[in-house]
């Protein structure tokens, strides 16, 4: 299931059309803030990971203020729509597909 969402996050089909440059490097810069929200906590992890997790997630969530406001402006500027990437945000957190999403975004960005 998720193979097939974060397909069409990426498909020119669906939510996003990669024509630019521009474009590519605001979709980058949305599937690092998911990288960053689904990284695993461990035991003994230092706080500053914490908080950029912590942060991660609420980039996406934030309905009011500037995070909003950047997080709108960014998904516009990816060419995406933004309430289609919070709802896929939400999946992605709350599935048992974690790691998969997380290959499969790594694999994406070239990490």
């Amino acid at each position: 299931m998720m193979d097939t969402e974060i397909n069409l996050v990426l498909s020119s089909d669906a939510q996003v059309s990669i024509s630019s440059p521009e474009k590519t490097l605001y979709l980058a810069v949305i599937l690092q803030a998911l990288l960053d929200a689904t990284k695993p906590s461990y035991n003994g992890e230092p706080e500053h990971a914490v908080l950029e997790r912590d942060r991660a997630i609420a980039w996406f969530f934030a309905s009011v203020g500037v995070t909003a406001e950047d997080f709108t402006e960014v998904c516009d500027s990816a060419g995406v729509n933004p309430e289609y990437m919070r709802q896929f945000a939400f999946r992605v957190l709350k599935s048992g597909e974690v790691d998969f999403v997380r290959k499969r975004i790594n694999a994406i960005l070239g990490h």
